[in-house]
This record gives structure tokens, sequence and C-alpha cells, in this order.
């Protein structure tokens, strides 16, 4: 009995009390189905838990409300973007053609310098991943075409590909609100 209680009252043994009542405290916060050391042979216990962590699914944040009936239709859809079918101006155009001006102008320019000539036709976003690119890697060194808007993009038609450029407007610390690059996308002829 007395090595017993020689081991209990122990450092070692004050800490295994301590961590059995941290683990016991837990358990009743949490609810016996929680606790990850139940057993789940608990007279209540089925073969399919009830657990809200296995209804959990990945949310994608987006709401869509149901679409039932004639609101169903392509046009009348809750889920058909008012947007979609919108042109650009003609301004965006024209500040889609002076980026893609900027961006094959290369010639004997630094990373920096090029970066600097492309920085007020985009958003702050698109600018900062073009931040330290190097102008050697431009696919292209002429436009061939005039540029055409489709949907909510322009696209640029040059020696080698189509230089697309989707557009939003705002504004940046560059330019004032405008028509802006906000994505650079290359299609190889």
């Amino acid at each position: 009995m007395r090595a017993a209680l020689r081991i209990v009252f122990s450092r070692y043994g004050i800490v295994v009390i301590i961590l059995l009542l941290v683990v016991g405290a837990i358990a009743l916060s949490q609810g016996r189905e929680d606790f990850p050391l139940s057993s789940g042979d608990s007279e209540g216990d089925s073969a399919s838990s009830d657990s809200p962590s296995e209804e959990l699914t990945v949310d994608d944040g987006v709401t869509a409300p149901e679409c039932e009936g004639e609101e169903c239709e392509e046009g009348d859809s809750p889920l058909h973007d008012p947007y979609e079918d919108v042109e650009l101006p003609d301004e965006a155009a024209d500040k889609a053609l002076g980026f893609a001006e900027a961006w094959i102008d290369t010639a004997g320019k630094s990373s920096n310098t090029w970066f600097q000539g492309m920085q007020p036709y985009m958003t702050e976003e698109a600018a900062e991943l073009m931040r330290g690119v190097d102008p050697a890697s431009v696919p292209a060194a002429e436009i061939t075409g005039a540029a055409e808007i489709d949907g909510g993009e322009v696209r640029i038609p040059m020696d080698t590909g189509t230089l697309v450029l989707p557009m939003i407007e705002g504004s940046n610390d560059w330019a004032d609100q405008g028509w802006l690059v906000s994505a650079i996308d290359w299609e190889p002829a």
C-alpha cells in the first residue's frame, strides 16, 4: 500500500492524475459522441453516426436560390449572370490596346522600366503578379489586327497568338477611374 501511495504522490503520479482530470473535463464538455477516445459502444449508438462533423461539406461561399418551373429558363434563371452578355465599351478596348502596346514594348528595357510602362493599365492585383517578370518572356513582337471585344474580354491578335485581356472598371494607384486589365491570358497561334 505504501509503495502505491509513493507512486501516486510522486511527480509522475501527479502528472498522470492531472492529465486524467483534463481529459475527463474535455470529455464531459464535448459530449460522449464527440470525444476522440470514445468507443462508441453506448446503447444509443447506431452504425451510422448523426454527428455534425460527418454532415459537413465544402462550402464555396456562393448561395444560389432554388430554380423551379418557368424561371429556370436561361435568361430568367437566378443562376444566370446578368452581366454575362454585356459588351465592354470602346474605352475598355482602347485601354486594352494601350496595355498591349506597352506589353510588347520590351526592346532595351529592364524589368522595372517595362513594368512601369504597363502599370497604369492594370488593376493592383494584376500589377502585383507582373512585378519582376522578365520582359524577354513576352511571346509576341507586334500587334497584327484590331482589338475585338468578346463579352468582358478584349482579344488582341498578335504575330504569334492572341492576347486575351479581361477588363474591369476601377482605379489604381497609377490611374484614375476607368477600365483596367484584371488578368493576362495568352493563346498561342
